[in-house]
């Protein structure tokens, strides 16, 4: 045997050995980081689209015009070069049962007979918004918002973005949220005079299903606040503004207590309109007009939805 003919035969087996070592550490412990760091940067992007989302909540409630926010979720990720197999994400929108909102919201009002004039209901019911990975190639991390407050989950354990378990401003968050989603009213006057009285009020929606989507691309959250009814005349055909509220709330620790004058949730019990004296009476609170002007009274109704 000539040793010029094993010299190629080792030379290519040593190459070949050194090309398999190769590939096995690049799919043992190269790749997978690649696709651990890719899956941390998605779901970095998954919470600041959950802030987001939260902003956005919170904007329109403030605002209380028609508006429509919508903001993109990465669903999928963990692609890179040499693996551009992807995770997925499942999206939620679960909403309280319809006969068991936490707030409900009925406004009459009525003539000097006690006749209604007009009446509207509403309802204010508690919502999440949940994401869980499909196939995740780092920990199996999701994220829920609920009572406007944004928490990381793990399996069937949860604990909060920003706040730790047994902060009170987890409390806090709750009730400002909660709180912001009630009634409002809003007195306008003029050289000493109402001349309006605008009141607000919130339905949130409940899509009696849920909803879901699924994939490994992205998700279109869209918030939603039309106003779909509004009621407006003169208050002189009638004496009495009756806010009937029901609270379940506090079953969640939500404290429903608001100190404002014109911002409060319970009680909204008989402000009553007094077109002889022109008198407004808010509990604890009288109006007295300087002239003999009538105000007008608006009630508009909003309807609060989240979907995808």
């Amino acid at each position: 045997m000539k040793d010029n003919a094993v010299s190629p035969v080792v030379a290519f087996m040593l190459l070949l050995m050194i090309v398999v070592s190769f590939i096995s550490v690049l799919n043992a412990y190269y790749i997978p980081s690649l696709k651990q760091q890719a899956e941390i940067e998605h779901l970095h992007n998954v919470e600041q689209s959950f802030l987001k989302i939260s902003s956005d909540i919170l904007q329109i409630l403030t605002f209380r015009q028609n508006m429509t926010m919508n903001e993109p979720i990465q669903l999928g990720g963990g692609d890179v070069f040499f693996s551009p197999v992807k995770s997925s994400g499942y999206l939620e929108v679960n909403t309280s049962v319809q006969d068991n909102p936490l707030y409900t919201i009925n406004i009459q009002v009525k003539n000097k007979d006690d006749h209604i004039i007009y009446s509207q209901y509403s309802e204010i019911n508690q919502s999440k918004i949940i994401f869980r990975p499909i196939g995740n190639f780092w920990i199996n991390q999701g994220y829920e918002w609920e009572d406007g407050i944004i928490y990381i989950t793990k399996g069937n354990r949860k604990t909060s973005l920003i706040y730790s378990d047994t902060d009170e401003k987890i409390q806090q968050t709750r009730n400002n949220y909660y709180n912001m989603s009630l009634p409002r009213i809003k007195l306008s006057e003029s050289q000493n005079n109402l001349t309006n009285i605008i009141i607000d009020i919130i339905n949130i929606e409940n899509p009696l299903q849920k909803r879901s989507y699924s994939g490994n691309g992205y998700g279109s959250f869209i918030v939603d606040l039309k106003k779909v009814k509004q009621y407006s005349a003169p208050l002189n055909i009638s004496e009495k503004i009756i806010f009937d509220t029901s609270n379940s709330a506090v079953n969640y620790g939500v404290d429903s207590t608001i100190n404002d004058t014109f911002y409060r949730s319970i009680p909204w019990t008989n402000a009553i309109w007094d077109h002889n004296s022109f008198t407004l009476t808010i509990p604890n609170n009288p109006i007295l007009l300087m002239e003999n002007k009538i105000p007008d009274l608006t009630i508009n109704l909003w309807n609060l939805s989240f979907h995808f």
